[in-house]
């Protein structure tokens, strides 16, 4: 899979929504779609409408279309609800926990510091941005990049960490005490996860 590495605010114009939490995307400059043809309306069309749903997503958590396709499928065979279990998977993806912890300031920092890799889960080393956290989890930093992630921390102004997520900032550790829930996914636009399953098993 993929990284994307252009510029970022591009991707909240084409969707018409902030796919973060920094300024850049609260308050775009320009609030049309990028390009020639930018000023023309988007397509309301029920595909259109998928589409924008699954790409407000996708950008969000700063996955590829290969992957999303995985994990609504693996949501679409769980014993949850679909939507449900498909919020459960995005959100505890180590990058996004990382995020969440506000160690990164955006999930694209997040992704780098874990494929640098700068943190452990149970005492050992990992980077791979896509691992998912299980219940009982200990995410800690490495002693060598705690100064490190501590500077990155404190230019992130973001919110206090989730409900599910036991923090403590002492030891810059912090442990996994449930799965995620529906009401404790925090985005600055509101998604709709039934249209993005039903975009891929139409």
């Amino acid at each position: 899979m993929g990284n994307y590495c252009g510029p970022k605010v591009r991707l909240s114009r084409s969707v018409g929504a902030a796919i973060a939490e920094t300024p850049k995307h609260v308050s775009p400059r320009k609030a049309n779609r990028p390009g020639m043809h930018g000023y023309r309306r988007a397509r309301q069309t029920l595909y259109g409408r998928q589409l924008v749903e699954k790409q407000k997503v996708a950008f969000y958590y700063n996955i590829r279309n290969t992957q999303m396709r995985h994990y609504v499928a693996a949501a679409s065979h769980s014993k949850k609800d679909a939507s449900v279990a498909l919020q459960e998977f995005l959100e505890s993806r180590l990058d996004n926990v990382v995020r969440r912890l506000c160690w990164a300031r955006t999930i694209w920092q997040a992704r780098q510091m874990v494929t640098h890799g700068h943190f452990l889960i149970n005492g050992r080393r990992v980077d791979v941005p896509s691992l998912r956290v299980k219940e009982g989890d200990v995410i800690s930093v490495k002693e060598k990049s705690k100064m490190f992630v501590k500077n990155s921390a404190a230019s992130s102004e973001g919110p206090l960490p989730p409900e599910w997520l036991s923090l403590d900032e002492n030891k810059m550790e912090a442990r996994v005490t449930r799965l995620p829930l529906p009401e404790d996914v925090r985005m600055p636009f509101e998604p709709n996860f039934n249209m993005i399953i039903e975009f891929y098993t139409r």
